[in-house]
């Protein structure tokens, strides 16, 4: 299942005050949030193949909120604006997210370098841009449904299901990337926790509208998502064991459009640009580039919600009940989830995996082996040789993890890293990783400044980085040189993650 998106683009600001608001919607009147929306929303509704309305017969762009509310099948247009909105926020949230983990390093200059450190300080443009997207769309879902809904007699429960799974996704993000954030205009700042639980509300909400199986199946994986992070291991795993009972296969992802935008930014950053601008983790390198263009309008979907995601929750639940072989049996099962995903012949001979200008070499050659530390014995099969012709790789989800290495792990904390290694390579370029490892970005400046609930001196302008995360660039590095027939990453962040499971940052069931 996929949700459609797209139309035109507008550019990113670098801060909240460039876009003309202060704080945007996290402070700005619903009124307001609503008029600013509509002339996207115009064209989304033709996009989408709503022809009741023609964005080119607008002649007078200045749109009250009775104008916009009584046209017809208002509430269908406005949802398909979300949709957008959403593409934009996981734009954001993969691009700094990734580049915010050890996943992949910013090789040149055109993204931020600041995360690669890591570094998120309340003035840096990308904590604001993720904030400013996450509050967006969890804002115009609030409009969908509390205006725009009760005013359109032809708004269906489907449509009420939609909006709340979006404003349902936007307090997830909420609750995972940031150490708090406020959930209405110039309201306090509440904690992960209180997102998490309006997160699970808005699915539970969404799930109980739709008569839509994979809709219904995409609400009950967040509920478990939810539920994982905030360490409810029961109710994860009774939703959990849902998914893997209903559809284990469940996939559901937000498309991009190069024509009407907007466009998938790592797409651009990973493959498109052939200006080598991210590069993966040598033990990574066999995953990318994940997003690809064959012909000059392709565009990759990003997954938002996979069926693999039950089972590396209902495994990490049997390790912290001591179930091991139980652990093993269920990600031997992933295993076979994501034998069934679909990989592509990619030509990806423009990636020079740093020669091109970049600021470090990176393996390029089949033969190289990779040590996932110096401690770490040297694996095969992780780097591929882009100049021989093209190569294959996972479009949806990948692992190098084997029934043998699973088989042959005899401790809890054996299974428990390669559990997080599946997780770290099911779900790489997807934004996820940045959350595993306990990474929490502040709140943006702008809001304190703008929001008298928040001092200039507060804890939640600071980001959260668990002392365990290397400074200096050190999740990224590595010892390699043309030529070498090993890499040896510094340092294994999954064993670092298992070494200090008992943080309430990471690990949420240990």
């Amino acid at each position: 299942m996929t949700i459609m998106t797209g139309t035109s683009t507008t550019a990113r600001p670098a801060s909240l005050r460039q876009c003309g608001t202060s704080a945007l919607p996290i402070r700005t009147r619903r009124m307001r949030s609503l008029l600013r929306s509509l002339l996207a929303l115009l064209v989304v509704a033709t996009f989408a193949g709503c022809d009741f309305l023609d964005p080119t017969e607008v002649t007078n762009p200045t749109v009250t909120q009775d104008d916009f509310i009584n046209l017809p099948n208002a509430a269908t247009t406005w949802t398909h604006g979300v949709e957008r909105q959403l593409a934009i926020a996981v734009n954001d949230l993969v691009l700094f997210g990734e580049v915010g983990s050890d996943n992949l390093f910013n090789n040149r200059t055109l993204f931020t370098r600041t995360f690669d450190i890591p570094e998120m300080e309340p003035v840096d443009a990308a904590v604001v841009s993720m904030q400013r997207e996450v509050q967006r769309l969890r804002a115009m879902a609030d409009d969908g449904l509390n205006l725009v809904v009760p005013a359109d007699e032809g708004a269906t429960d489907e449509t009420r299901a939609r909006l709340h799974y979006h404003r349902a996704y936007a307090s997830l993000a909420a609750g995972e990337y940031f150490v708090g954030l406020p959930a209405e205009g110039n309201g306090p700042v509440l904690g992960p926790q209180a997102h998490l639980e309006a997160a699970i509300q808005d699915f539970e909400e969404a799930r109980g509208l739709s008569s839509d199986p994979a809709l219904q199946g995409a609400a009950t994986l967040g509920i478990a998502r939810a539920h994982h992070r905030m360490g409810n291991m029961d109710e994860a795993v009774a939703a959990a064991e849902q998914v893997r009972a209903n559809d284990p296969l469940l996939l559901r992802s937000v498309e991009y459009d190069i024509s009407d935008g907007p466009t998938n930014t790592m797409q651009t950053a990973i493959y498109d640009s052939g200006q080598d601008e991210f590069q993966p983790l040598p033990r990574m390198d066999f995953l990318f580039p994940k997003y690809f263009s064959v012909s000059a309008t392709d565009q990759s979907a990003i997954a938002i919600a996979k069926g693999e995601e039950a089972f590396l929750i209902l495994a990490e639940a049997a390790l912290a009940r001591n179930d091991l072989q139980g652990a093993r049996d269920l990600m031997v099962e992933v295993l076979g989830i994501v034998d069934q995903r679909p990989t592509a012949m990619v030509d990806d001979e423009s990636q020079q995996r740093g020669r091109a200008g970049g600021t470090w070499i990176y393996p390029n050659r089949s033969e190289v082996l990779v040590a996932a530390s110096p401690d770490d014995e040297p694996l095969p099969g992780l780097v591929l040789d882009r100049q021989d012709g093209p190569v294959e790789v996972p479009t949806v989800s990948g692992t190098s993890v084997t029934a043998d290495r699973i088989a042959g792990a005899q401790s809890e904390e054996a299974l428990l890293e390669l559990l997080y290694l599946m997780r770290q390579e099911i779900f790489v370029v997807e934004g996820r990783r940045i959350v595993d490892l306990g990474i929490r970005l502040p709140v943006a400046l702008e809001e304190a400044e703008a929001n008298e609930n928040i001092s200039l001196d507060a804890d939640v302008l600071r980001p959260f980085i668990p002392a365990w995360i290397p400074g200096d660039r050190g999740m990224n590095r590595f010892d390699y040189e043309d030529g070498d027939e090993v890499a040896v990453i510094h340092h294994n962040l999954n064993r670092a993650l298992v070494e200090n499971r008992t943080s309430d940052a990471i690990l949420p069931f240990h």
